[in-house]
């Protein structure tokens, strides 16, 4: 799946679970949801690096997954194409960096 599909299909599925839900991703809404995604993120990386558990891979995978999901929302909220500004960025990044 490319950016684009990703980012269609992350928008078409919300709009839906939220309509089911009578629920709406807008801007505040998809923010707070990222943060606490990330905080879950955070939560399993911290509890490894500590040793209070071990690291559950597969709980990560879907937390960034979440996490990815939810930036690609809030891209469509504001019209952003994540495809092309993230091929715009690496431009920026490769010059900068002379890669």
């Amino acid at each position: 799946m490319d950016l684009k599909e990703f980012q269609k299909s992350t928008f078409e599925l919300l709009k839906k679970a939220d309509a089911k839900q009578k629920g709406e991703h807008d801007t505040d809404t998809t923010v707070v949801h990222l943060l606490e995604e990330l905080g879950e993120m955070a939560h399993q990386l911290f509890n490894e690096k500590i040793g209070r558990d071990k690291l559950d891979k597969e709980n990560l995978a879907e937390e960034i997954s979440d996490c990815m999901m939810l930036l690609s929302q809030l891209a469509s909220n504001f019209d952003i194409d994540i495809e092309k500004s993230i091929k715009k960025k690496l431009k920026v990044l490769k010059q900068r960096f002379n890669v």
